[in-house]
Formats: structure tokens, sequence, C-alpha cells
């Protein structure tokens, strides 16, 4: 015969915590007081005074030393309440994510400062016509977003091909070459070729990582496969945008950036030389699993993908009108139009 078990198979102390205390212990905490946080939380201090009491049977360990007028946290609680309170602030994201998903037309988009001022809010236009009533809130920052965890639903990022997370897709290569104003080459020392641009400014923008790297100078020599030639002297700035104000007034020679190309596709920049090279790295889309049914974002996905293949089709006339075609680098190919995953 099967002797009966004495004890039950789950202790309170044994089970997975409830959540009904947490409130009460974490507003008790910071505020060190069971009535201000009652009056917080709309409750009688009874109320929360239970709340904690039962957080702390479930733990089996005491989280205040309560006191005639005052609460101290334990060593326990002190260490306890930091979870707490990043699983409470954890936990009221999503739930405010999931109210606006259901009745918000929001679209959250990260993605670098200039791609954002040179490509991407130039057009934004023709979406809004799209979707009047849609919010849109872009982030132009060089920090990578976590799309799983962020409150974030589309991200642009400029990467090296092999970089690229395999759910991520193209929008379009980086194809470098050197640009100047129309009148720079008036007044400027002759510029015919690569080894001429010793006697010129050259400008660019700082880079951090390997992906800038190759869009720097020294990254263009390297693609080209020539010794780097350096200029009479650099003009460095923070961002792509601003390298491109400097060579529009005149002040030296720029490296085209492919997002940055509606400057000198309309005339404001010009090429010197009939040199251009692929760099091997290009701008990316991905979309957070969460969001990718939600009919706004998969609105802006459509749309940014026929933006951008209309914008390859338009650079593609350009450099051919304006030379030859971009050189390849022998370990990268170029790849194809937006909509295909790398």
């Amino acid at each position: 015969m099967q002797k009966a078990l004495t004890t039950p198979p789950h202790t309170p102390r044994s089970r997975p915590l409830t959540l009904a205390g947490l409130r009460g212990f974490e507003a008790a905490a910071r505020l060190a007081s069971l009535t201000q946080a009652a009056y917080e939380l709309s409750l009688t201090q009874s109320a929360v005074s239970r709340q904690v009491q039962g957080l702390e049977d479930e733990l089996g360990v005491a989280l205040f030393v309560r006191k005639a007028r005052e609460i101290v946290l334990t060593p326990e609680g002190r260490e306890f309440l930091p979870l707490v309170q990043q699983v409470l602030a954890d936990l009221d994201i999503g739930v405010e994510r999931l109210r606006r998903d259901v009745n918000s037309p929001r679209v959250a988009v990260t993605t670098f400062a200039s791609f954002a001022s040179l490509w991407l809010i130039p057009r934004l236009p023709g979406f809004r016509a799209l979707r009047p009533n849609a919010d849109l809130d872009i982030g132009a920052t060089d920090r990578l977003v976590d799309l799983a965890s962020a409150d974030v639903d589309i991200a642009i990022r400029y990467l090296a091909a092999e970089a690229a997370p395999p759910e991520a897709t193209l929008l379009f290569d980086e194809m470098l070459f050197p640009l100047v104003s129309p009148n720079y080459l008036r007044t400027a020392p002759p510029l015919t070729t690569l080894d001429d641009l010793k006697g010129h400014t050259l400008i660019e923008a700082t880079y951090g990582g390997r992906a800038e790297y190759r869009s720097s100078w020294p990254g263009f020599f390297e693609a080209v496969g020539q010794p780097e030639v350096k200029g009479r002297s650099q003009l460095k700035f923070d961002f792509i945008a601003q390298t491109f104000l400097a060579a529009q007034s005149g002040q030296g020679v720029v490296l085209a950036r492919t997002y940055g190309a509606d400057v000198f596709m309309s005339g404001g920049l010009v090429r010197p030389l009939d040199v251009a090279v692929a760099s091997g790295a290009g701008c990316y889309l991905m979309v957070a699993d969460r969001a990718r049914g939600r009919s706004e974002v998969k609105a802006f996905v459509e749309w940014l993908l026929a933006e951008a293949k209309r914008f390859n089709a338009a650079l593609e006339a350009w450099i051919a009108r304006s030379g030859a075609a971009p050189a390849r680098r022998a370990r990268v190919a170029m790849r194809g139009m937006p909509g295909r995953r790398e």
C-alpha cells in the first residue's frame, strides 16, 4: 500500500512567487512608510501591511524592521528591492506597449542621425500622405537598440555586410567616391587623379568601428587597392551631414555616402574623379518580431522598401551619367535591390 504524503508537494516557500505583494513592498520601501505607500496605491494602510506580510511569508525572510513610527529595510530587503523595481518597471513597459499597440497607430523607429537627416526625414511626407493619422517616433542615435526588449518597432542601421543579422533586409549598399562643390574646382589645385588629393583638404566623419572605417579615406584607398594618399590637411566632424555641408561650402573633398545621394544627385556636389568603389557596408532594415503584424508598421515597412527601390534606381542612373560604374571589392559582392535578406 502506497504511503500517504505527509507534506504537500509545494510549500508556500517553494512555489513560484506571487506578484500580489510586490507593489506594496516597493512603494513602502521607496517611501519608507506604509501610510504613504497606501496613499500612493489608493489602498488602506492595513491592506499594504498585509501585502508586505504575505510577501515576507512567501520568501521566508523579514524585509522590514517595524519600529514605532517607521519601517526600515533589513539587509535582505535592501538586496531584494532593486530586483523588484526592475521587474515592475519591465512589466509596466510591457503592459503599456500592449495597450498602445492595440489602440494607437504609433510607429517607433530607431536609426542613426545622418541617415535621418539626409535620407529619411526628407521622404517622410510621402508616408504621412499615405497614413495621415499615424504617430511617428524617430529616434536618431548610434547606440544599438535591442528590438526584443526596447520600445521600438523598426531599426535602420549602417552595418558591414558580414555583421548584418540574418533577419535584416538590405536597403542599399554603400558606394564611395570623392565629391566637391561645383565651384570648388575653379580655384582649387588640380584634381584629376587620386594622387592629386595630396594637395587638398580631405573631409570625413570620425569613425568608431569597422563599418565606419570602410567609409573613411583610409578605408576608401584600401577598397580601391592602392596606398593611402594623405591630404594637405584633414577636416573631421561627428556627423556625415556635417561633412556634406563643409564640402558644399567649398572647404575640401568629401567621400560620397549612399544615403546622402540626394545632395549630389541634385547638383549640390559633383564628382571630380572617375573613381568609385563599393565599401562592403550598407544600410539595413530590421523589424521587431512583436511589431510585424501591426498595420501601421507593415505600412511603414512597405513604404520604406518602395522608397529605397526608387532611390537605388535613381542613384544607379546618376552614377551611369556621371562616370564609370563603381568597382566591386573582390571579397564583397554588390547585393541586389531592397527586400532581399542577407
